[in-house]
């Protein structure tokens, strides 16, 4: 697959203030993968910005994407880049396993669907910092505030699946740049606000906020339970890359071994190029044995 261009239902803010929507984006390499699987335990969100400073080429005008830039991306439109990330490297069919989140059953179940089928759902940005006004309950305050990103989600990837309420409190002391009179506020401003007033906040900014639909409905085919698991398309697509690294060093030799290619020119191209040589060394191959 060639590169595609697209428009990241949210938007890039570059340093002068401009909203950049549209993105190219290429097919990744042989490298990418395989830094993927080198960078096994580390942190998902930041292997997450690793891979997108791969396969983006361009925001606008802006060549030069690094993984900072890939962090400063909203979090919704990282899983966008992602998913087209991923309908370019292994198609749009995902058949992944579930399991049935009813205690007393925990049955494992296969679902299928086309990448086709997740909604995207846009919010164009329009500005880095948002405003919104508190009711009076939650103080009446004006905060000024601006949409997570994929460096909070580094950041603070260790609280994540422990202490949830200093996450929400951390996130939220990353994005507020105001809360009335107060500029900057600090952690300890935000551990005061009334739980209204955090509540209202998390909810504007998830009004605001572009989002890929990852949720699903599913029929535990034991127990009869329906419920909705949440397809973790981060996770699902890095295991795929990691778990396929032995097939793409077999890759590596099979081509270097009849070409005397380098690692690195193989590592350079795309799973797709990579492919078609090696059906065209199979072909070649199969003729040469036929002949004898």
């Amino acid at each position: 697959m060639q590169r595609i261009t697209c428009q990241l239902p949210g938007g890039y803010v570059d340093g002068d203030g401009q909203i950049r929507r549209e993105v190219v984006l290429s097919p990744l390499s042989g490298l990418a993968e395989k830094m993927v699987a080198g960078r096994n335990g580390a942190v998902t969100a930041a292997i997450v910005s690793a891979l997108l400073s791969h396969g983006i080429e361009r925001i606008g005008p802006i060549v030069d994407i690094s993984e900072e830039t890939a962090r400063n991306l909203l979090v919704g439109d990282r899983h966008f880049l992602l998913l087209k990330l991923r309908e370019m490297t292994f198609g749009h069919a995902i058949q992944a396993v579930v399991t049935c989140c009813r205690p007393d059953c925990g049955e494992r179940l296969d679902i299928d669907f086309l990448t086709d089928n997740i909604p995207v759902i846009p919010s164009p940005q329009h500005s880095l910092f948002y405003e919104m006004r508190l009711s009076r309950e939650a103080g009446g305050h004006t905060v000024t505030f601006r949409l997570p990103n994929g460096g909070d989600q580094e950041r603070l990837s260790h609280l994540v699946d422990g202490d949830e309420t200093m996450a929400a409190d951390q996130l939220l002391a990353r994005c507020i740049r105001g809360i009335g009179p107060v500029c900057q506020p600090a952690m300890a401003d935000i551990i005061s606000l009334p739980d209204a007033a955090k509540a209202e906040i998390e909810r504007e900014m998830d009004r605001l906020a572009p989002k890929v639909g990852l949720d699903m409905e599913a029929v535990c085919p034991e127990c009869g339970h329906t419920f909705s698991p949440c397809f973790d398309l981060q996770e699902f697509f890095l295991t795929e890359l990691n778990t396929r690294l032995d097939l793409l060093l077999k890759e590596v030799h099979y081509l270097a071994y009849h070409y005397h290619w380098s690692e690195k020119e193989i590592l350079g191209m795309t799973r797709e190029n990579r492919h078609r040589y090696i059906e065209i060394l199979a072909e070649e191959m199969e003729r040469m044995n036929h002949a004898f």
